[in-house]
């Protein structure tokens, strides 16, 4: 799946984004400074939720 639906991170301003999948759960996580999102139960949610970060919740 694509991430060209993800905004870039709040931390570094990078589009160097992934969306992981591991042991049923799924985040967002930047490669560039490794930032992540807390764990989702779909692909979609885990989108959501990077999207609605605003980079004042740590990394």
């Amino acid at each position: 799946m694509s991430t060209a639906r993800l905004r870039e991170c709040p931390f570094d301003n990078s589009h160097e984004l992934q969306v992981e999948h591991y042991d049923g759960d799924y985040h967002v996580r930047c490669r560039k400074c490794g930032a992540h999102r807390p764990t989702a139960d779909t692909w979609a949610e885990a989108e959501r939720l990077w999207n609605t970060r605003d980079g004042s919740d740590k990394h």
